[in-house]
């Protein structure tokens, strides 16, 4: 009894023992009764394989992307002089990193380019001239373009020369669909040449007070305030934005136009504010911006002599291409007053100007209306100015003055049947009456109003009563001038004359 109670026990401790042992006992013999209940498990035809021994890559000694023993490649190992594994952007080859971090502009870069990035004197930026590497100064009439984005710089789009905001305060860009692509921020704005030098602007109340550092970025609230991050959910609020400069401080110059660049202003550095419709409306120094509203803002350029605005201090001799009247541009010191030809007339800007000719008679709209002075003069007649001349006399039907013979005339207007191949007249259709100055020009005033009708001042309009049998009167009353044509008229609507109804 204690063998048989140690084997089993040894059976159960060892039961994979005991099954490798099972897999090669003979198939004649029969298995330990201990090993019954794991016969299925112990067919070697189910025993899995042991797994194969790992592989250990091996590169030592060997050049960037050789195999590493292990169906890889190498991701480090020798490379020639100057170039790393992986160094030219491309795993397992060998290539070299530019190497520009605080070296100027057109600097080797240690793989044999030059450096496209980096310092260049005050006032310049490297690739300003188009050619890569170069420092150069933004010319004037430089491009600049802008994205807008949500919160976080995400959702980034653009870039974009033309910009417009909603009337929830997001800023939109054109992207060919009626209301574009729209964002919470517009900016990251920067110069279209290789250089993309960054373009900044500020927000600032009236006068420019209260002003802002630089940003790249701005919202509109949906009250109109523009605002720039400053790390709180809000921002820095202000009621105006603009100022936008380069980082050496040259300014920027934007446009406004309406939808296709319809109504485009001139190129001004003014500052700009969102009114109610919404619009964005240039500063005059009002508060409001007569003729300078409009949907979009954008076309921005880098300022200076040369760029169409005659802005910054620009006069006719420092800058004579921009400051010059005739050149298609209201700006600089011109105005209505003494460059009419490119600023329009000044009637209309809703000042009366008596040093500049304007009057009630020369420009009513904007020195009010001559007539109510008492005095029937500058052209007034009893027409245009019943306050100051007195009332007209009557006209008549046909607009001649009534003279003191002229009274009411009634005409008859008759229709026209063809019976026979004759025309006949019969039914009467109206009665007008006029006010002319004789009967033949009221008779004229019926032709003129009622063409194709017979008209007549004779007969005196009258009732007919027609049945079509003796017996049975019918519904039909014609008017008439006499019974004569009565007759004909209840002829053409088929009801023949029978005598008058009982």
């Amino acid at each position: 009894m204690p063998m048989q109670t140690f084997g089993k026990y040894l059976a159960l401790a060892l039961g994979g023992a005991a099954i490798v042992v099972a897999c090669s006992a003979s198939p004649d013999s029969d298995p330990p009764e201990f090993l019954e209940p794991y016969s299925a498990a112990a067919k070697c035809e189910d025993c899995e394989p042991p797994p194969p021994p790992e592989c250990t890559p091996s590169c030592a000694g060997k050049v960037c992307g050789a195999s590493d023993g292990c169906g890889w490649k190498c991701s480090t190992g020798s490379c020639p002089a100057g170039t790393t594994c992986g160094g030219g952007g491309v795993a397992y080859q060998c290539g070299c990193t530019p190497q520009c971090s605080g070296k100027t502009c057109g600097a080797p870069d240690g793989c044999g380019g030059i450096c496209t990035g980096g310092s260049c004197p005050a006032g310049q930026a490297c690739g300003a001239s188009g050619v890569p590497g170069q420092c150069a100064t933004l010319p004037v009439g430089q491009g600049v373009e802008c994205f807008v984005f949500n919160d976080g710089a995400t959702e980034l789009a653009g870039p974009t020369q033309a910009l417009y905001f909603q009337r929830d305060g997001k800023v939109c860009m054109p992207d060919g669909t009626p209301g574009g692509t729209c964002r919470k921020w517009f900016g990251n704005c920067r110069t279209t040449d290789p250089s993309h030098t960054p373009v900044l602007f500020s927000v600032f109340n009236d006068g420019r007070a209260d002003m802002t550092s630089p940003s790249g970025a701005v919202y509109l609230t949906s009250n109109l305030e523009a605002c720039i991050p400053d790390g709180t959910p809000t921002g820095t609020c202000r009621e105006w934005f603009g100022a936008a400069t380069l980082p050496d401080g040259r300014p920027i110059e934007c446009r406004l136009f309406e939808d296709g660049g319809a109504q485009k202003t001139k190129v001004t550095d003014d500052d700009m504010f969102m009114s109610g419709l919404p619009k964005v409306c240039f500063d005059n120094g009002t508060g409001y911006t007569y003729g300078k509203c409009r949907k979009w803002f954008g076309e921005c350029m880098v300022a200076g002599c040369g760029d169409g605005a005659c802005n910054n201090g620009e006069t006719p001799s420092s800058c004579p291409s921009d400051c010059k009247c005739g050149d298609g541009i209201c700006n600089g010191n011109e105005w209505c007053g003494n460059c009419a030809t490119d600023c329009g007339s000044c009637c209309g800007n809703h000042a009366c100007e008596p040093s500049l000719g304007e009057s009630c008679s020369t420009c009513s709209t904007d020195c009010g209306s001559c007539c109510g002075n008492g005095v029937c003069d500058n052209n007034e007649t009893c027409d245009s100015c019943s306050k100051d001349c007195g009332a007209c006399a009557p006209k008549t039907c046909s607009g001649q003055t009534a003279g003191s013979g002229a009274q009411h005339f009634a005409v008859n207007v008759e229709e026209v049947y063809a019976v026979g191949g004759a025309q006949v007249v019969g039914c009467l259709v109206a009665t007008p009456v006029y006010l002319a100055n004789s009967l033949g020009e009221a008779e004229l005033c019926g032709h003129n109003a009622y063409p194709g009708y017979n008209i007549t001042t004779s007969g005196t309009p009258a009732q007919y009563v027609y049945h079509s049998d003796p017996t049975y009167c019918t519904a039909y009353y014609p008017y008439a001038t006499s019974s004569s044509k009565a007759d004909w008229c209840g002829w053409a609507h088929g009801y023949p004359y029978e005598g008058p109804c009982p």
